[in-house]
């Protein structure tokens, strides 16, 4: 059911992780698309604040940098002092789901699953199966009464422009903080070589904070036709680069779902993470992963099997679906 009257302030909360603050950007869109009048506002920590610079369906950034206790405590007095008609945390860790409960707004929304539901008065209620992470914060909205139907597909970032014809670019992101989720570098190896060989792509190869190492490893391997990317300053640099190439290969990682939101076709290896969270049911989103294993996509970050579901992943099993996507692109082109 809609809350009623309808809200004149609304506060979204995504503190934290790229990732999820990227894949936030299609419920915003749904509010400001229903409450077109609505003044919507972010709050977002610093990281993920450039990611939503930009963006037509916020009106203002809130950058939230409480450094203990006593800061959260004002920043959630701050937020009071706003005085929102509606609060709605995605995120509902401890600080956040003080913020809504202090808030004053009369609807105070958070999800329905976590432990914390003591700060809300609405609950936002999971999908009864998996769906990408995108659109289930699109689906807990209903119950608030904004429906799916005015949501986009895909997130969206207004960082950086896409080329309408890329130059033969294939993007290589080998880089992810779980082990359970990275792909071995003779893999990615493996799989720029047979790009240079087989479709004469120029591979660029990501990387970011500690990752120099495993990006050279891998450029080194791959040899002519490969160069690192240059090292970033923030996300719009990420963006600028990776909105050049023509499809990007990535393990689960923050770096794909900036490419899925700037229009960048993606081929994600999955391990232990699940694609029906995280990458999109669209015909530019391929993801590729041992199927045949009673263990994918368990979601753990430790392994009884030293990773097998990526150990033995080979590149050959990879490179039909970036070919494939290749292959369209150019046919477009």
């Amino acid at each position: 059911m809609e809350p009623t009257p309808a809200p004149a302030r609304i506060l979204v909360v995504q503190l934290r992780r790229l990732g999820d603050v990227i894949l936030t950007t299609p419920a915003l869109a749904a509010l400001k698309k229903r409450y077109p009048q609505a003044k919507l506002d972010f709050l977002v920590e610093a990281p993920g604040a450039e990611a939503v610079t930009g963006n037509p369906d916020i009106d203002e950034i809130l950058v939230y940098d409480a450094a203990g206790s006593l800061d959260a405590l004002r920043w959630a007095l701050k937020i009071r002092a706003r005085r929102y008609d509606w609060v709605i945390d995605f995120l509902a860790n401890p600080r956040t789901a003080l913020i809504a409960a202090l808030s004053g707004a009369a609807v105070k929304a958070g999800p329905a699953h976590v432990r914390r539901r003591w700060a809300y008065n609405r609950l936002l209620v999971q999908p009864e199966r998996a769906v990408y992470a995108a659109r289930e914060k699109v689906l807990w909205l209903e119950s608030l009464g904004i429906k799916a139907a005015h949501a986009p597909e895909l997130p969206r970032l207004y960082l950086a422009k896409r080329p309408a014809h890329p130059d033969n670019v294939v993007g290589l992101a080998p880089a992810s903080r779980k082990e359970t989720r990275r792909w071995p570098a003779r893999h990615w190896i493996a799989l720029g070589r047979l790009l240079r060989e087989r479709r004469g792509s120029t591979l660029k190869i990501f990387w970011g904070p500690g990752e120099r190492a495993l990006a050279e490893e891998v450029a080194r391997g791959i040899g002519a036709g490969a160069e690192m990317a240059p090292q970033t300053r923030g996300i719009a640099d990420l963006a600028r680069e990776l909105a050049a190439c023509r499809v990007l290969v990535s393990n689960c990682s923050g770096t794909k779902h900036v490419a899925v939101a700037l229009g960048v076709p993606t081929v994600t290896v999955h391990g232990s993470s699940d694609p029906a969270s995280w990458t999109p049911v669209h015909p530019d989103h391929r993801f590729m992963r041992r199927e045949e294993l009673a263990c994918i996509g368990c979601r753990s970050n430790v392994c009884p099997t030293q990773i097998e579901c990526l150990r033995d992943l080979s590149a050959e099993r990879v490179l039909p679906a970036v070919e494939e996507l290749l292959a369209h692109a150019q046919a477009a082109a």
